[in-house]
């Protein structure tokens, strides 16, 4: 149950597809481990320091520069006017009574000629494009690294392997040929420590590895069974 438990970290499918969209890469083939390129990209783009993304901000803040400052207003006026007509013939006097109800829209744009040749806000994208150079530039290095540890420590699993299935079968055993049937502590460390590194590059690129088990599918579950009272 822990070999199963962690050998299948891993971000849902379409969680999956996502990030490797982002990352511009293609989904790995089925049982082949991803390639160091494909997880770099992967936990770049998960964490959203891509370099196109540096390159926005700043081409943003230079076209901001262009964009006017735009208002709107709208006001109503009411009024109410009375006036008295004086005349000599008129047996009574007229009161004149007129109402004004005047609504006025008002738009207005505003361009600044100095941030149309140099936006200050370029100076604050630049700074966060560096930054987010520094942290790519980590999270490559992380990976790079521990994917080639896991590669070296399947290399020696890899290469002992190989002639075991036809020397042994030659007869080529000795006095200690029954000790070596058994696990030994040494590679089951070996192959604890590959889970470690594979379960450290899914958390960070999003991309999970096929189950290993360490040197071959087949070893993980003869330790289980040895392990296992």
């Amino acid at each position: 149950m822990f070999c199963a438990a962690i050998t299948s970290l891993g971000t849902p499918e379409g969680t999956r597809a996502e990030v490797q969209r982002a990352a511009g890469g293609q989904p790995s083939p089925a049982r082949a481990d991803p390639t160091v390129d494909e997880l770099c990209r992967a936990a770049v783009a998960l964490a959203l320091a891509e370099p196109e993304r540096a390159r926005g901000f700043i081409f943003r803040a230079r076209a901001a520069g262009w964009l006017p400052e735009l208002r709107f207003r709208m006001f109503r006026r009411f009024a109410r006017t009375e006036g008295l007509t004086l005349d000599d013939t008129a047996t009574t006097t007229p009161v004149d009574v007129s109402g004004v109800d005047d609504v006025r829209y008002e738009w207005r744009a505003t361009w600044d000629l100095s941030r149309m040749v140099f936006n200050p806000d370029e100076l604050q994208a630049h700074a966060e494009a560096l930054r987010m150079a520094d942290v790519r530039r980590d999270i490559q290095a992380l990976v790079i690294r521990l994917y080639f540890e896991r590669r070296r420590l399947l290399t020696p699993a890899r290469r002992a392997a190989a002639p075991s299935g036809a020397a042994g079968a030659a007869g080529k055993l000795d006095g200690a040929s029954g000790e070596a049937a058994l696990p030994e502590p040494r590679d089951e460390r070996r192959r604890l420590r590959v889970w470690e590194l594979e379960a450290e590059l899914e958390a960070l690129s999003g991309i999970p590895f096929p189950p290993s088990g360490g040197p071959s599918p087949g070893s993980a579950g003869t330790v289980q069974e040895g392990v296992e009272p």
